[in-house]
């Protein structure tokens, strides 16, 4: 295993984005000629129209669960929170919705989602003697796929949703639903590109409603339109601070990835404010990662984090001015939160506290590098890897830019179960999907790859198929905080999964932010293509995910006709 010299600075390959000027001269996108003030009074109309929709399902509850489902994929139904906050609340005093399996799961994962702890005991009635789903099963592919959707949102110790039947023969009419569940579950989706690609998929359903699809297209354009703008601000922001001359072309230039971030983590226009703070932080710790694995020594790293604990600028100026960049670039974006952004001074009190914590662990992986101590997997997530990936800024600054209370950053640093086991995914992650990255192109420090093979004797591929097992049990134990913390206001638990979404997004097969080129196309979808043209069949363009638990195989032996 190659290592670094201490005296010697790292040799990195840095791929170039595609995008990081693209924006600064933008242009709107035209949507059927029509003037922005029609299309959005037309999508004001619809919204109106859809909410009385919503009203008037009353007692119809398979309509409503297909009616909220769609909204919500499609990406609307931020319009409609309080419409369907009563319809949920509604269903779930409901029972089980008799024989039929595809709405018993389907009732069963909205509730879950929408933070109801329903039971899994609903599945029972569908098991054989054995314990296991009955054989009749096989033929409803519409069961099934609603089976394998709510098998995503279970937790800890819910065996009965690990058992699902194989399939059999799958009419052409629902290829593109499953082909969409199994490239990734809705519950793991990020929303906004979710929206987009269902678009296509529900213009397809025999069962579609017409206004709602057309409200669908218009409110995707009107909001592309904001995010168009609001990167573009990100990307002049990011061409005054001018890094490459003043920190070094060894950094990964990513303003428009970082938003991209930013949108997986929150699309609504509410929250606007949080996109844009999400964003910059995100490009300010992307330079605190480089100058730790791409530039420094390790005594220089030794030196700049004891000026990161102190908040020091001038001790950092002495080891370099690269160093002393850094450290003011976060400075001067942190009172400009404060001050143009109206956000809560505790709040980015608590962001800076938690980057002296990521100074901290940084330090310690190039030790372990240096020194060539490789660690055990656990010593490696609790001593430095869970911090030093950077989710927990991120995300005390997502709470900030929602507005949280300032008790909740107290939570926050107090590290709960939901923020440790959201970091955890985070690293894990990058570590396997970016292992073979860090090796040849960056830090070259360890992975939990790295230390899963010492640790075990393993091969990089057993490694990976064990950290991806681990991975999925964290799925189920953050579903398992998320439904249990009552105390924190539910869209602020939502936001820190939906960052560990974004992330499971793009550390698919390839470390995607250091190489940019496998973000150029979903960047494409959600902010350059045009969503009121036709859009096109999508599964030509997308890699099939299925995911190694055996529970996710349901659709494994489907035969197509």
């Amino acid at each position: 295993m190659e290592h670094v010299n201490p005296a010697k600075r790292p040799t990195v390959m840095v791929e170039d984005s595609k995008w990081t000027g693209y924006f600064t001269e933008l242009q709107p996108l035209p949507c059927s000629h029509q003037s922005e003030v029609r299309i959005t009074d037309r999508r004001d109309e619809l919204v109106q129209k859809v909410r009385c929709i919503i009203q008037d399902l009353g007692d119809k509850e398979n309509q409503g669960m297909k009616t909220v489902d769609a909204l919500e994929r499609l990406g609307v139904g931020y319009h409609f929170e309080q419409e369907i906050a009563t319809f949920m609340d509604v269903l779930s005093r409901k029972p089980a919705v008799g024989d039929d399996l595809c709405a018993v799961a389907l009732q069963f994962r909205l509730l879950r989602q929408h933070h109801y702890d329903a039971t899994c005991d609903v599945f029972k009635t569908f098991l054989d003697d054995n314990g296991d789903f009955k054989d009749a099963l096989r033929s409803n592919v519409d069961a099934l796929l609603s089976l394998y959707e709510a098998a995503h949102v279970s937790k800890c110790n819910e065996d009965v949703l690990n058992r699902g039947p194989n399939g059999g023969h799958l009419p052409r009419p629902i290829q593109n639903k499953v082909l969409h569940a199994l490239a990734a579950p809705t519950y793991r989706r990020i929303k906004r590109l979710q929206a987009k690609l269902y678009i296509s998929i529900y213009d397809g359903d025999n069962e579609k409603d017409h206004d709602i699809l057309e409200l669908a297209k218009l409110d995707f354009h009107i909001l592309q339109q904001m995010h168009r703008d609001e990167v573009r601000s990100i990307c002049l922001w990011y061409k005054d601070l001018n890094p490459k001359s003043t920190i070094g072309q060894y950094i990964r230039e990513r303003p428009v990835e970082c938003y991209y971030w930013a949108l997986g983590a929150f699309y609504e226009p509410h929250y606007a404010n949080a996109r844009m703070m999400f964003a910059k932080l995100l490009i300010l710790l992307t330079f605190f990662d480089d100058i730790f694995d791409s530039y420094g020594t390790l005594d220089e790293a030794r030196q700049f984090n004891q000026a990161v604990q102190s908040w020091d600028e001038e001790a950092a100026r002495k080891i370099g001015n690269c160093y002393a960049y850094v450290l003011s670039y976060f400075s001067d974006t942190f009172e400009a939160f404060v001050a143009d952004n109206g956000a809560s001074p505790i709040g980015i009190d608590c962001v800076k506290e938690e980057m002296k914590e990521i100074s901290r662990c940084m330090l310690q992986e190039l030790v372990w590098r240096d020194e060539r101590q490789v660690p055990t997997v656990h010593e490696y997530l609790t001593e430095a890897a869970v911090i030093s990936v950077q989710y927990v800024p991120g995300a005390v600054t997502a709470l900030v830019g929602m507005n949280a209370k300032d008790e909740v950053f107290s939570w926050a640093r107090s590290y709960p179960k939901i923020i440790e086991i959201a970091a955890t995914m985070c690293r894990l992650m990058d570590d396997v999907a970016g292992h073979e990255n860090e090796k040849e192109d960056r830090s070259k420090c360890f992975t939990a790859v790295d230390c899963y093979v010492n640790e075990h004797g393993a091969t990089v591929q057993q490694a990976k198929k064990a950290l991806h097992g681990l991975l999925e049990e964290h799925w189920r134990r953050i579903n398992q905080e998320f439904l249990s913390n009552v105390t924190v206001p539910v869209p602020l638990l939502t936001v820190l999964i939906d960052i560990v979404r974004t992330m499971d997004s793009m550390y698919i097969d390839v470390d995607a932010y250091s190489k940019c080129s496998k973000l150029a196309d979903p960047i494409h979808k959600l902010l350059n293509e045009n969503a009121c043209t036709s859009l096109l069949p999508i599964y030509t363009e997308c890699t099939l995910r299925i995911p190694i638990m055996n529970k996710y195989h349901l659709f494994s032996n489907i035969l197509w006709r």
